[in-house]
């Protein structure tokens, strides 16, 4: 498990230094990754699930827990911005937190939905603190920005199904943002917890910015 931690560590900080650069490094990561987990498996399939998981839910709890400028913990000061929120952590693990609540009723199952998205990764980054002559280093979590599509030419698309039921065909989203967009209406925004086991079940808590740009009437 050691070696998978440093691994995990590794990709945290390249994805910290190149987020800015012009090439992506999630496809750099994402091969240190693979090649720990085939390095773990082939140990006496020393990588195990279990534990991944449980060190995600560590570093987002360690998010939501983190305290912020305002003498806040984060989760504490999201809540306290935002109009209002769903908090489904101890159901689907999905935490929203409303910034605009849009016009209309919710969407509802088998709508067609598009949307523009920010998706971050939690990341760790060190925040040097000087109190007179002393100096101090902190290890923080940080919001990675993984991609976006803001600038493309039109949203995502996909159809609204029921929440933990079957995907309609081209519903090509997490589980999680599924639920999300169906506690949302049209022009809503929110911003949008998922850990693992309702994105990609990849070990790695997503964090969403949503905007509903369009809705099927």
């Amino acid at each position: 498990m050691i070696f998978f931690v440093l691994l995990v560590k590794l990709a945290q900080l390249i994805l910290m230094k190149n987020r800015m650069k012009n090439f992506n490094p999630i496809i750099v990561i994402t091969t240190i990754l693979l090649l720990g987990f085939y390095a773990c498996d082939s140990n006496n399939n020393f990588f195990n699930p279990a534990e991944a998981l449980e060190a995600e839910q560590e570093l987002l709890d360690r998010y939501y827990n983190e305290i912020m400028d305002d003498d806040l913990t984060r989760l504490d000061s999201l809540t306290a911005v935002s109009i209002d929120t769903v908090d489904h952590r101890r159901e689907s693990g999905m935490m929203l937190f409303h910034s605009k609540i849009g016009v209309g009723d919710s969407i509802k199952a088998y709508k067609n939905v598009g949307f523009r998205y920010r998706n971050y990764a939690i990341g760790l980054t060190i925040d040097t603190v000087v109190v007179g002559t002393d100096t101090t280093f902190v290890e923080k979590t940080i919001e990675v920005l993984r991609e976006s599509n803001e600038n493309a030419t039109g949203p995502f698309t996909f159809v609204t199904y029921p929440v933990g039921g079957v995907p309609a065909a081209g519903s090509n989203v997490f589980p999680g943002v599924n639920e999300a967009v169906m506690h949302m209406k049209l022009y809503g925004k929110a911003k949008v917890v998922l850990p693992s086991p309702i994105a990609d079940n990849q070990f790695s808590t997503h964090i969403f910015e949503l905007e509903v740009t369009y809705m099927e009437q």
